[in-house]
């Protein structure tokens, strides 16, 4: 007997999913992402008409790509010329961006570079991710969520991980979740190192 015949049509996209190896906690909305409510988030980022545009274009590329699974996909985006000048969205390894040698090389002759890359759980900008926004002198990082979420952030001072570690797991003791352990601990940093992160709405 054919199963299929007795699901509806949910069951049988989330079948469909799965056996294309597909992750259903990182499978995006994609009606939210094409929506005027996502849209004005990215209207919020900049006051430039054209950025606005072009980040939320490269944010709903990235995450249709990368929907439903575990890998990162990243930009650069020159804000002088208002245009990518790098991209990697052919990552293998879960959870990273690796920077090949060719956007190494690129990436050392902008100065004034903003970043785009997606979170498939969704939290907000890693520790990693402000140290490697000081590291290579970024202006500002944006952390797209997939579902639905966009943060901003940028580091004058690198943080020890370890530290940051800690304060999560400090937080979650007190009985918060992964995700607002680390808006807590990032909350705290803040109050002692150079770092910047908010989370844009669409108000």
């Amino acid at each position: 007997m054919n199963t299929e015949n007795n699901l509806n049509d949910n069951d049988i996209i989330e079948l469909e999913e799965q056996r294309k190896g597909r992750n259903k906690s990182t499978t995006v909305n994609k009606k939210y992402i094409n929506s005027s409510a996502y849209k004005k988030k990215f209207d919020a980022i900049s006051n430039s008409i054209e950025l606005s545009r072009l980040l939320y274009q490269i944010a709903k590329t990235c995450l249709i790509h990368r929907s439903g699974t575990q890998i990162e996909d990243m930009y650069w985006v020159d804000l002088d010329t208002i245009s990518i000048v790098a991209e990697e969205t052919e990552q293998t390894v879960e959870k990273r961006v690796i920077y090949s040698t060719a956007t190494k090389r690129k990436v050392k002759r902008y100065k004034n570079l903003l970043t785009l890359h997606n979170h498939p759980d969704s939290f907000p900008p890693s520790i990693e991710d402000f140290n490697s926004n000081y590291d290579h002198n970024y202006t500002i990082g944006i952390v797209i969520g997939h579902n639905g979420s966009v943060y901003m952030y940028s580091a004058d001072e690198k943080v020890n991980a370890n530290y940051y570690k800690l304060l999560v797991e400090e937080y979650i003791k007190k009985g918060y979740n992964e995700d607002e352990a680390q808006i807590n601990a990032l909350e705290e940093i803040k109050e002692h190192f150079q770092i910047y992160f908010r989370e844009v709405t669409d108000i």
